[in-house]
């Protein structure tokens, strides 16, 4: 969050009176606005707290995907002591067993249906999922061509902030 309060009003004001140098000496205005207002500071202030969101991110994003990893791999090794356990318990023809840290038990598996050939199974035994999802691009087509889509309007999205540091 941003600390740096900022003072639009007085920013567009100036900014108003320097209009005329803002095509033709854009170095001239931004030096007076700078000396009128903070708004260069908050300028820098904001760019350095988006860099610094931007950066946390990318670190959150890059820490979720080696988490992920770490979660699966500790997955398998459980997975594989589960194996372990029916191994020794089958091997032993036992179905359960005592021990300090917890108390074992095999169980026959649950019957299920494995579908080995979807194509062949009968219809009746099928169910039907439709998705029914307006076709954004096709309805942006009409709209810019001047075609009106009834539940849908032209509307222009926030201006893009582009921040190169390189």
């Amino acid at each position: 969050m941003m600390a740096h309060r900022i003072n639009i009003a007085l920013i567009e004001a100036i900014a108003a009176e320097l209009a005329p140098y803002r095509d033709d000496d854009a170095q001239t205005f931004w030096d007076t606005l700078d000396g009128e207002t903070d708004a260069l500071e908050a300028l820098d202030a904001a760019i350095e707290g988006a860099q610094q969101a931007d950066a946390l991110a990318a670190a959150i994003k890059e820490r979720i995907a080696t988490l992920r990893a770490r979660k699966e791999r500790i997955e398998a090794r459980g997975a594989a002591h589960r194996r372990a356990i029916r191994m020794i318990l089958e091997a032993t023809g036992m179905r359960r067993a005592e021990r300090p840290a917890a108390t074992v038990s095999l169980s026959p598996g649950r019957e299920r249906a494995e579908i080995v050939d979807e194509a062949s199974i009968p219809s009746q035994l099928c169910t039907v999922k439709t998705i029914v999802k307006p076709d954004a691009k096709a309805i942006l087509a009409q709209l810019k061509a001047g075609e009106s889509v009834p539940g849908a309007a032209l509307t222009v999205g926030d201006p893009i902030i582009t921040i190169r540091s390189k």
